[in-house]
């Protein structure tokens, strides 16, 4: 007697400005949005409070079981105990050069009006403080909680065992490989578009606020930048360095 598979529960952590809005404008095109794919963001609760639904979990089980799919930037490993029913939990993220996460970071909030046009003073005044080593402490908070050790190794050891604890990991510039895997495992087409990317944006899904935004492309990543903000996140570095390395067992 063999057992039955449970259905997979996937839950992406999305770490900001890493291709998670281009995954979820495709899923939202073969998912219903917030009943199917619930979103945990802040325009994940505008959308739920413009429709008058409920936030998830003050919802009645029948509802949650409905589930496939659990994203955004705000929820924490350990979230499927939402979901009744025998489910298999399927964590996965993408994750980005820090550089490059920096420019799109700059140019994104530049676009909205809430970054200056000196891309040195939004840095040092901001993102520098804030942001260095960013998806570190992201993935550990995920797992720990936000009272985490000084200390940036054990920080960034608590980053890499979350994401040992993920079915399938990747990193952007491998990401249409990624998107092409992942639809494959859904059971859904790879039928996905590349949405804001700078200068080039597609209109989102209806249900997303900005739907019609343009990022514009104020500043250009080059060589010393890269340097410079490398230096600065070295723990992102070698976070996005040990993924790329790494063949994620459970995606096997």
């Amino acid at each position: 007697m063999t057992d039955t598979p449970r259905r997979p529960l996937w839950i992406f952590l999305h770490v900001p400005k890493c291709g998670g809005t281009t995954l979820k404008a495709h899923l939202e095109r073969h998912f219903t949005m917030d009943e199917q794919l619930v979103e945990f963001s802040n325009w994940g609760r505008r959308y739920r409070k413009e429709q008058g639904r409920p936030e998830f979990a003050d919802r009645p089980p029948e509802e949650r079981a409905r589930a496939e799919i659990l994203a955004g930037h705000q929820l924490d490993y350990g979230i499927h105990r939402l979901v009744p029913g025998l489910r298999e939990p399927r964590y996965f993220t993408v994750v980005r050069d820090p550089a490059e996460r920096c420019v799109s970071l700059y140019n994104f909030r530049w676009s909205r009006g809430f970054a200056p046009g000196d891309f040195d003073q939004w840095y040092e005044d901001w993102y520098r403080r804030d942001q260095s080593d960013y998806m570190v402490r992201f993935f550990a908070q995920r797992l720990y909680g936000a009272d985490l050790p000084a200390d940036p190794e054990q920080q960034l050891a608590m980053a890499q065992r979350l994401l040992e604890l993920c079915w399938f990991a990747t990193t952007t510039d491998r990401w249409n490989e990624g998107l092409d895997f992942l639809s494959a495992a859904m059971g859904i087409p790879a039928d996905w578009n590349h949405y804001r990317a700078a200068g080039n944006s597609i209109d989102l899904p209806a249900s997303h606020p900005s739907q019609g935004e343009v990022v514009k492309r104020r500043i250009t990543l080059d060589d010393a930048l890269r340097a410079r903000i490398h230096a600065d996140s070295p723990g992102d570095v070698r976070l996005v360095d040990w993924v790329r390395a790494r063949r994620w067992p459970l995606a096997d």
